[in-house]
């Protein structure tokens, strides 16, 4: 099983349901998962974790090629917002090096109940 971390405002949205894409860099890491793979959610508030299974890998050139393939709201942000807020904030967490040697990769999840 794969363990990411999560700030816990996108975990609590993991834990309930709603947030059913995760966006990472397509980096090694994320390169060896495989549909069917277990992924645990780790919150870093409170170290609680969430069990999910990925449904679905997409990989993009870039945040803004992927974020136009899924609603706000699936990806973790307030319905409205817009792919350009959304790009701007992926870049707070990579630089945009990272995104150029990584590019980007969807984890569609389902999250398993125990």
């Amino acid at each position: 099983m794969s363990t990411m971390q999560l700030q816990h405002p996108q975990w609590q949205l993991v834990q309930a349901g709603t947030k059913t894409v995760e966006i990472r860099l397509n980096d090694p890491k994320r390169q060896a998962l495989q549909v069917g793979d277990a992924i645990c959610f780790l919150d870093l508030e409170t170290g609680q974790s969430v069990r999910t299974m990925l449904v679905a890998k997409r990989t993009y050139a870039s945040f803004a090629d992927l974020l136009t393939n899924y609603t706000a709201v699936e990806v973790g942000s307030a319905p409205h917002t817009s792919v350009a807020q959304m790009v701007a904030d992926m870049l707070t967490i990579y630089s945009a090096e990272q995104v150029r040697q990584w590019g980007g990769v969807s984890l569609t999840i389902k999250r398993l109940v125990s």
